[in-house]
């Protein structure tokens, strides 16, 4: 694996794999995969795509991907509001109900991807429309904190009640405070780890978790393979 981008603030990753399988696994980023060799699949609860070059797949969609004998460029965007949607639909790219939007051919990809990669690089894609949510977002990035005291502190700073709060934060995120939390946490740690800030096991403890093991846990469960499996390079590569 090879990371180019890792940009925790904007919310932008991209990655080029070789021969990638990955367990079932969720994120609260929308993922947009390009062959640039070979072919790969991918598993939805609800049906299976084979032989693709491109999808995209919605954020916090649980899937697999798996190809052989493939080169796959991945850039994951972070969105909490309806902009990259506009956009993509603009470009008569319409995810379907399931969460999956997949082509064997799609001419335009190359142009796509560099387009919402800038878009994501120069637009606030991350901020939800409702301001409350938005400032409890951005307390959990900038600080480090457990769930039972967070949830007390965010419900104060907002003015809702626990369950009100836990409702509207999943209705514009697209998951719970509490699982929101942990991707933070590994997003630190990823982040932290490619700074040359630690072992797994340092940056695991920095970034709020019990030990690594915790850490390999929540790594597979959002991103569906183990952290050894993830990166042999400390080092952003550049293209």
């Amino acid at each position: 694996m090879k990371i180019f981008n890792f940009d925790i603030e904007r919310g932008v990753y991209s990655f080029k794999f070789s021969d990638l399988e990955t367990e079932m696994h969720a994120h609260p980023a929308v993922e947009i995969i390009s062959a640039t060799e070979g072919h790969f699949s991918i598993e939805l609860d609800s049906r299976r795509k084979d032989d693709l070059t491109f999808a995209i797949i919605d954020a916090n969609t649980k899937h697999k991907v798996s190809s052989h004998r493939a080169v796959l460029s991945i850039l994951m965007v972070e969105c909490n509001n309806s902009l990259l949607a506009n956009y993509l639909s603009g470009r008569g790219v319409e995810i379907k109900k399931d969460g999956l939007f997949a082509k064997s051919n799609f001419p335009s990809k190359n142009k796509l991807i560099a387009e919402v990669h800038n878009l994501a690089n120069t637009t606030d894609l991350k901020s939800p429309i409702d301001l409350r949510i938005k400032e409890s977002i951005t307390y959990i990035q900038e600080n480090e904190i457990e769930y039972k005291s967070l949830m007390t502190i965010l419900t104060s700073k907002v003015f809702l009640s626990e369950s009100r709060l836990s409702h509207l934060f999943k209705q514009h995120v697209g998951i719970s405070i509490k699982k929101y939390l942990v991707w933070d946490k590994l997003r630190k740690a990823v982040s932290r780890y490619l700074m040359d800030q630690g072992s797994l096991t340092e940056v695991s403890l920095q970034s709020g978790f019990f030990d690594q093991a915790h850490l390999s846990k929540s790594f597979k469960s959002q991103l569906g393979i183990s952290p050894s499996k993830a990166y042999n390079s400390r080092i952003l590569q550049s293209r």
